[in-house]
């Protein structure tokens, strides 16, 4: 008798699981479904030459609007195709990097930035000048350069062969999804370009340029600088990439920074840590900044996060600065410090967020959670975030042109910041659960432009600003 009880209850138990199994990958299949784009394989014989290559790559290009969200809206979709019909056309007068451009506007057509072709990766492919640009809201200034090219150092770019500056940044703006002003942001890789200046109509020739400068002792000059291949280097991580123009790599090599020598303010100091916790002693506060929101070189962010929980716990700073101006995205490892931080500052301290153009993806998710629970006690100091609050993301599936490589991502679902998002088919299921509940807008309380004056004099200007409002609610 116990024998078949015993059999009985092995028969029952392996039901069980095997229900459970079954359980768990159709929820799985339909989590994948609906949440990771499926990409089709190209499928193509060996390009007869160059042209038929592109050809080829646009041919394979044509899918992307039926697998990218963003283009579900069909005047979107419409104008995609009729973009990539009218690029077959130009083929046997395009550059390469002509090419490249014209099949980022494409892309940009779905209004998505997270589904812009990469322009780190199109700025390793051509040729630069040998200086470095930063795009400043007072100007595009000129922070790294070849050695010989010193002088140009700290030089503010006014025009490109008679071109204005600003004509040329914003005739970049196409070829980005999304708001303006984050497009401006990485305009400036490609203004570093002879040939994508070329591509886009400015230079005469792709290999060198005219540029007419304010040099830093304010005499105006016209020189032309020639283009060459980058060296390869370390591909170094989003956050630390974006901030290169500001801040001296360690080992220069055959370029000189502008600021080598300097110490930086706290908001560039250790530009290869990816989070940073600092106690301001006069006045009370902590400083947090979190420059990715991820797991990286085998440190937790949440992990990280619950030691600076405690030791602001055991403190009760009087406010507090996370300053997310560097936050390119990741994952929700932020929500459980959001949630906790309003309790970790005393007196019911004000609670101070640094946003940027930079500020995206879960940068701006992370942004939105601490405004969610700390509520009026949010202050947001800095710039407007580098994407609208309900935007398309999750999925991040590669989506690559196979002759060419030039590639972007297929995005699945909505998510919502401002008003929220429950419509499973739309949004993403763990929204309600991880996310949040809409919080309106992240416009900023003190706005602070990110300006030249300030970098080049070594100072925080946003920092500053939170320190003033400090003093004027003190007193």
């Amino acid at each position: 008798m116990r024998r078949f009880f015993r059999k009985a209850w092995v028969k029952v138990t392996l039901g069980i699981l095997g229900c459970l199994a079954v359980l768990f990958l159709a929820a799985y299949g339909t989590f994948k479904w609906l949440y990771i784009p499926s990409v089709p394989e190209p499928e193509f014989a060996e390009p007869a030459d160059p042209i038929d290559a592109w050809s080829q790559d646009l041919e394979y290009l044509e899918l992307y609007a039926d697998v990218e969200k963003a283009f579900d809206d069909p005047d979107k979709r419409d104008a995609f195709k009729r973009r990539i019909a009218s690029l077959r056309a130009e083929l046997d007068t395009m550059t390469p990097a002509r090419y490249e451009i014209a099949v980022a506007q494409a892309v940009a057509l779905g209004d998505n930035p997270h589904s812009n072709v990469s322009p780190l990766s199109i700025s390793r492919r051509v040729k630069h000048f040998p200086v470095r640009t930063g795009p400043f809201e007072d100007g595009e200034f000129i922070v790294q350069a070849k050695r010989g090219y010193e002088y140009l150092l700290g030089a503010e770019i006014l025009a490109v062969e008679d071109h204005p500056i600003d004509e040329v940044t914003s005739a970049f703006v196409s070829l980005f999804g999304g708001p303006e002003n984050r497009a401006r942001f990485f305009a400036h890789l490609y203004i570093n370009s002879p040939a994508l200046l070329h591509g886009r109509g400015f230079t005469a020739a792709p290999d060198g340029a005219g540029l007419t400068v304010r040099l830093a002792n304010g005499e105006t000059r016209d020189v032309f600088l020639e283009g060459s291949m980058l060296p390869d280097k370390r591909r170094l991580p989003y956050g630390r990439e974006v901030m290169d123009y500001r801040v001296p790599e360690k080992d220069e090599g055959d370029w000189v920074h502008l600021m080598a020598g300097h110490e930086p303010p706290l908001y560039l100091a250790e530009p290869d840590e990816p989070f940073l916790y600092h106690y301001l002693d006069e006045p009370n506060g902590a400083y947090v900044k979190i420059n990715y929101n991820y797991d990286i070189d085998g440190r937790s962010l949440k992990g990280w996060l619950g030691e600076v929980a405690t030791d602001m716990g055991a403190r009760q700073p009087d406010f507090a600065v996370v300053d997310l101006r560097f936050n390119g995205g990741g994952t929700d490892a932020t929500n459980a410090f959001a949630e906790e931080l309003p309790a970790l500052v005393g007196n019911d301290g004000p609670i101070y967020i640094v946003t940027s153009r930079e500020t995206f993806s879960a940068g701006i998710g992370a942004a939105a959670m601490i405004k969610r629970f700390a509520d009026d006690r949010v202050r947001i100091v800095g710039g407007l975030v580098g994407d609208r609050l309900r935007f398309i993301a999750n999925g991040g599936t590669l989506f690559k042109l196979p002759n060419s490589g030039i590639s972007t991502r297929v995005w699945s679902t909505i998510e919502d910041y401002a008003d929220g998002c429950w419509e499973w088919r739309e949004c993403f299921v763990l929204s309600p659960f991880f996310r949040t509940e809409g919080v309106g807008d992240l416009e900023p309380h003190i706005a602070v432009p990110v300006n030249f004056s300030d970098y080049v004099s070594n100072r925080d200007a946003a920092l500053d600003a939170i320190l003033a409002d400090i003093k004027r609610q003190q007193n």
